[in-house]
């Protein structure tokens, strides 16, 4: 199967540039899953994008408030968010606008979480580009999250999580 394969280059890949797969699991266990990696949070406080709450319920969790400023979100241990497609060749994963509408979150979570259906990975960006939604920029972004924030550019030493979260975990979800 092309889709196992591809989550299998699409796992060692994110090892390689420092993220964290997890699963495949499937949506019955995601909730459990999801309450697992929650208790790593540092802050303890963990925010979902709304619709994502909607489908998952009350957990560990709470739905990002309508309105919210990006000003707020400085006490995020972690951030769920929704990603629609995966590059096995790079580990990046896209977020489209409509799936993490204030688009601070991501970024501003100490670590972030994107949960990614298996049926979504793909092998190279050239597949990834022709999968993009037609309405992709219709929510104002879309973007690739590949591995944790970090940079060498001080000193040569390395820093996580000087530019976005300092922790990325990929939760593939199988259907069965």
């Amino acid at each position: 199967m092309r889709t196992a394969a591809d989550w299998e280059r699409f796992a060692e890949t994110l090892r390689s540039v420092g993220g964290e797969p997890v699963g495949p699991v499937s949506r019955d266990e995601l909730v459990t899953t999801l309450m697992g990696l929650c208790e790593r949070s540092e802050s303890g406080r963990v925010l979902v994008e709304p619709g994502l709450y909607a489908e998952l319920g009350a957990g560990a969790w709470e739905a990002v408030p309508d309105g919210t400023s990006p000003h707020t979100l400085t006490d995020v241990g972690m951030a769920i968010v929704r990603g629609s497609i995966g590059v096995a060749e790079n580990a990046a994963v896209a977020v489209e606008g409509k799936h993490a509408p204030l688009q601070a979150l991501p970024f501003l979570c100490e670590q972030l979480v994107l949960l990614l259906e298996l049926e979504a990975v793909v092998p190279d960006m050239h597949e990834a580009s022709a999968r993009m939604p037609a309405d992709a920029l219709r929510f104002h972004h879309f973007t690739w999250i590949s591995g944790p924030s970090k940079t060498a550019d001080i000193e040569q030493t390395l820093v996580l999580g000087a530019h976005a979260a300092r922790a990325l975990m990929v939760v593939g979800i199988r259907d069965s």
